[in-house]
């Protein structure tokens, strides 16, 4: 009997093995092969994968360029004034320099 429940152990865990070895492989098929999925397209569409890059770097250089054209029209006192903390260390700055000011009259 102890023979026999061995023999029984092994086989379950080779059963075992295998079903878990064809969920994983069929898992993981499923989730590579899925039509909006990335990988997928990259894998199978070569050719497009220039174009698309092609794009992209189309837009950006046009972006790019609208934010320089955009940074050479503003004016440095508005471009500072737009950051917060720009404007919090200047008024920190005149207020220092204020108080030094002060202490010279006295």
């Amino acid at each position: 009997m102890k023979k026999v429940w061995e023999v029984i152990k092994k086989v379950l865990i080779w059963l075992g093995s295998i079903f878990s070895a064809i969920f994983i492989v069929l898992f993981c098929k499923d989730f590579l092969v899925k039509p909006g999925n990335d990988k997928w397209r990259h894998r199978h569409d070569g050719d497009d994968e220039k174009e698309v890059v092609d794009e992209i770097n189309a837009k950006a250089v046009a972006k790019r360029d609208q934010a320089i054209a955009r940074i050479e029209r503003a004016d440095a006192r508005e471009l500072a004034e737009s950051y917060s903390s720009v404007c919090d260390a200047i008024a920190d700055g005149k207020e220092r320099f204020r108080q030094r000011c002060g202490r010279t009259n006295d």
